[in-house]
């Protein structure tokens, strides 16, 4: 009979085996994904206590916070409202020490733990009168 010279198109195997790749690639890049993801929300909380403490150091030097409802100076306490924290339950994926300007971090490793929803805390620096050294730092989630 007539035969049909012009085979065009793939057979069904040949779908499935590259359906098959394409889910095995897909399997292997979500776990990647996910610690990327919680590494960008780290570094965001990170970015963010860095611009509380910039702030409060500003607020510290000039003694000054009129008009400004997220900064409080009280003698040598400085607290800055509502940083917001973008952790995770397991807390900071990495070290925190070495990316923050003063050495106490114990009471910001709390803001990486908690619930993957966006917390916002108050920040206290506290400076040690008449020294040059890196402030005591302590947080609380905001009410």
């Amino acid at each position: 009979m007539f035969k049909k010279l012009n085979k065009k198109g793939f057979t069904l195997a040949e779908l499935l085996v590259v359906v098959a790749i394409i889910a095995v690639l897909v399997a292997i890049s979500i776990p990647i994904f996910t610690s990327q993801l919680e590494k960008s929300r780290d570094a965001v909380t990170v970015s963010n206590i860095r611009a509380a403490y910039a702030q409060a150091s500003a607020a510290y030097l000039t003694g000054a916070d009129a008009n400004d409802t997220l900064v409080t100076v009280k003698g040598t306490a400085v607290t800055v409202k509502n940083v917001v924290a973008k952790g995770t339950a397991d807390g900071f994926a990495g070290n925190i020490d070495n990316e923050l300007p003063f050495a106490d971090t114990s009471d910001i490793s709390a803001m990486g733990n908690g619930s993957s929803a966006t917390k916002g805390f108050d920040v206290t620096f506290t400076w040690t009168a008449n020294s040059d050294a890196a402030p005591a730092v302590t947080c609380e989630a905001s009410k």
